[in-house]
């Protein structure tokens, strides 16, 4: 150790200040990972052995490999009793080892100890903290570009709406030859939030047919359709068939039972035309009885 004599040191009290702050720079500093800080409770580390744990860093910079229990007893309270509880439970918990170490400036062999084990288990909780923050910023990466794509989605469809919104009040004007007023776009607008636009178009063409071109007739259609539950063409068309299927059947059922007479009337005419071939074989009998008389 080198220290400074200074005649004027007594004299002045400013100097004090000075040699102090000489003495921060020379004497140097611990560089302390802060991993270390970060994590030592994680490793089961106590405050005390934290800060032997310390010391030991400073130490193995000023190239003491393997510190008495005697010095180490110095930073600590309760001194080399202390010290040496402290160092024994390093061991126990793999936080420090002793390995030998080759000196080449005398060729020969020392122990010390090692810091690798404490390096391996602040390098696992690192690794395990970053595997974390990578599937975190992936789950996050992952939720935005979900977002994204229904926020597109949902703008497309947005889009889709409106152009078909926009074909069918021009396929309107179209047909009724004529510009469509506010309320009846808004008109349409309320029969393609309630039914499918197939649906609208059909009652529209139906309107057309039957030269009814109004918002009344095409109501009444889609009004029809929805109280028979028909969401689609295809249902249209098939209870449209079950309907003719029905009318014809009825037709048929009555096109020989007048009014008023019914079944009835058609077992008055089988009685007709029964009653003389009943009264031919009554005939027949008389003949037949009178020719065994005889």
């Amino acid at each position: 150790m080198v220290i400074k004599v200074d005649s004027q040191l007594t004299n002045k009290a400013g100097n004090l200040t000075a040699a102090f702050g000489a003495d921060i720079l020379t004497t140097g500093s611990t560089c302390v990972p802060n991993l270390l800080l970060n994590y030592y409770k994680k490793i089961d580390l106590s405050d005390s052995e934290m800060m032997i744990l310390i010391h030991l860093i400073r130490l193995r910079a000023e190239k003491k490999v393997f510190p008495s229990v005697e010095e180490l007893g110095k930073y600590v309270n309760g001194g080399a009793d202390r010290a040496r509880q402290l160092l024994e439970s390093l061991f126990k918990k793999e936080i420090l080892s002793v390995i030998s170490y080759y000196n080449f400036d005398d060729k020969s062999t020392i122990e010390g100890l090692d810091f690798e084990p404490l390096y391996e288990k602040l390098s696992e909780l690192w690794a395990c903290d970053k595997v974390r923050e990578i599937e975190a910023a992936k789950n996050i990466l992952e939720k935005q570009k979900l977002n994204a794509n229904i926020l597109a989605s949902e703008q497309e469809e947005g889009l889709n709406a409106t152009s078909d919104m926009h074909n069918i009040c021009v396929a309107f004007e179209r047909e009724f030859a004529r510009p469509l007023s506010p309320m009846e776009v808004d008109r349409i607008r309320q029969w393609v939030s309630k039914y499918d636009i197939v649906l609208v178009m059909e009652a529209l063409k139906r309107a057309v047919l039957m030269g009814k071109n109004n918002f009344r007739y095409i109501d009444a259609i889609l009004l029809e359709w929805s109280k028979n539950n028909l969401t689609t063409l295809s249902e249209i068309i098939k209870y449209e068939e079950e309907f003719q299927q029905r009318r014809l059947g009825y037709k048929k059922e009555h096109i020989y039972s007048p009014i008023g007479q019914g079944k009835k009337a058609f077992k008055n005419k089988s009685d007709k035309q029964e009653k003389p071939a009943s009264d031919q074989k009554e005939k027949h009998k008389k003949i037949f009885n009178a020719l065994l008389m005889s």
